[in-house]
């Protein structure tokens, strides 16, 4: 199954999914009929400026979205794999993260069938942002974003204040009456909070980037994290991309905003707390399960990321 949205500002989706899944689009919400899957996709149109889209379904057969012809003024937020469901696989490396794309990397999802889909995706006019900003903000990475002038993308771990925030959304019990300025008002705290994560990033300068570097940073990601006991060196990876070392240093931090190895042991350290929280494993069991041999430099590693280990005071990020 293909849905391809072909208007110019990327509206219709919610009419085009419900044709395709035999459903009908009400009060902004289609429901996914039992035969096709599970779940629900929720729109929001407050303006032309800022739009915002909860995708909380699986479905029985492939299908792709296809966006043409996006305005190239419109900024893309994407958070993925936050909100609370028991479909999510254990152990399926899917920890809550947001990507933000500018202008021109929009092109296509494919979503493989029986992939739960779980995300909330804003589109906001770069222009808007920065004036409901102000002047007060002077960050790299920051007013590359809102100067929107060439493709790049950015990822950010989701944080306790992000995951409050998509809670109140999705939980959230909204007369129908007062839905658009609740969720307008939901949508900019989201964003803010996600702003306050970016003006933490350390870089100077940012580099533009091609979509198959893009593609190939995340090849990369997912090598780095096909074993949570031990990291492939860099220059393995080095290899693997095809790019040089300094390339592949400098783009990875930018858009995953830490470097090779702190990105997976940050990582690791998220799996700690989900193995700990979820599976309620001991301490010593998810230590070894993640290749440390000495608990004491996991508990030390564990309270650098996440929070003080023992006793179970921590923070899930």
């Amino acid at each position: 199954m293909k849905i391809e949205i072909k208007s110019k500002d990327g509206l219709g989706m919610l009419a085009a999914f419900a044709r395709e899944v035999g459903s009908v689009v009400e009060n902004g919400r289609v429901e996914v009929p039992e035969k096709f899957g599970t779940g629900y996709i929720q729109g929001f149109n407050f303006d032309e400026r800022l739009r915002m889209m909860i995708r909380n379904y699986e479905l029985h057969q492939d299908f792709a979205i296809s966006r043409r012809n996006q305005p190239s003024n419109m900024l893309i937020f994407n958070f993925q794999h936050i909100i609370n469901t028991t479909k999510t696989p254990s152990g399926s490396k899917l920890q809550p993260s947001v990507q933000i794309t500018t202008q021109g990397l929009n092109a296509e999802l494919f979503v493989p069938k029986n992939t739960v889909q779980n995300s909330i995706a804003m589109v906001i006019d770069a222009s808007y942002l920065r004036k409901l900003i102000g002047t007060r903000v002077d960050h790299p990475v920051v007013n590359t974003i809102l100067d929107n002038e060439q493709p790049l993308l950015f990822e950010e771990f989701v944080v306790a204040p992000l995951l409050k925030v998509v809670d109140d959304i999705v939980t959230a019990k909204v007369p129908l009456l007062l839905h658009d300025f609740y969720y307008k008002l939901k949508t900019q705290e989201l964003i803010c909070q996600l702003l306050i994560e970016l003006v933490s990033r350390d870089e100077k300068k940012v580099y533009g980037l091609h979509i198959a570097d893009i593609r190939m940073l995340y090849q990369v990601k997912e090598r780095l994290l096909q074993n949570m006991e031990e990291a492939p060196s860099v220059a393995e990876l080095t290899e693997f991309s095809g790019m040089s070392e300094t390339k592949l240093k400098r783009l990875f931090n930018q858009v995953f905003g830490r470097s090779i190895f702190q990105y997976f042991q940050n990582f690791r350290m998220q799996e700690a707390a989900r193995l700990l929280k979820e599976e309620r494993l001991s301490v010593s069991e998810v230590g070894y399960q993640l290749g440390f041999s000495n608990l004491g430099h996991f508990a030390k590693v564990f309270e650098e990321v996440i929070g003080v280990l023992y006793g179970y005071s921590y923070t899930v990020l």
